[in-house]
């Protein structure tokens, strides 16, 4: 989170986050959506805020989000090991805007299950959960960079389970 206000996008967006490489063969990739909360098209922000905006959208999945998740399980598994299926869980996602006197903030708000199931025995292998959490402040916040903060914790969360599957493997 920014201490100082900015009125371009964090270049943290733009970088990848780091890979994990799991030692799985992945053959399929579930995504299942199980918030209640749902709300369709785009997230609503004012055009002119006031100190206490506030507005809370929880996007549905589209084919980019699913696209973001899957890319993101595909690149991370390096294909030695078991063949799995993942199935990765929403239980909580959504993005936030909020406004001051002086700032306007963004956030995108991810809480996610993977599981790993072996396709030769139809058994659990690992499964974890993860919450991804990012908030930029700026002087005029905008979709564009909405949606960008949202698929960065996207792609947060499921490196956080991969990663959290990676070192419980790593014990083993």
């Amino acid at each position: 989170m920014s201490c100082a206000p900015t009125r371009q996008t964090p270049k943290i967006l733009d970088e990848d986050v780091p890979k994990v490489n799991l030692a799985y063969q992945i053959q399929r990739i579930e995504i299942v959506d199980n918030r209640r909360n749902v709300s369709g098209g785009e997230m609503k922000i004012p055009t002119l805020s006031t100190p206490k905006s506030y507005t809370k959208h929880s996007p549905a999945v589209t084919v980019e989000h699913r696209q973001e998740i899957e890319g993101f399980c595909r690149n991370n598994i390096n294909g030695s090991g078991p063949s799995v299926q993942a199935i990765v869980i929403l239980v909580d996602a959504y993005k936030e805007f909020s406004a001051t006197a002086m700032t306007e903030r963004e956030r995108g708000h991810v809480k996610m299950e993977v599981t790993l199931y072996d396709l030769a025995t139809d058994k659990q292998l690992i499964s974890c959960e993860s919450t991804a959490d990012f908030g930029v402040e700026s002087r005029d916040a905008n979709q564009e960079k909405m949606e960008k903060i949202y698929r960065y914790s996207l792609r947060q969360a499921v490196y956080k389970c991969f990663k959290s599957i990676a070192m419980s493997s790593e014990k083993e």
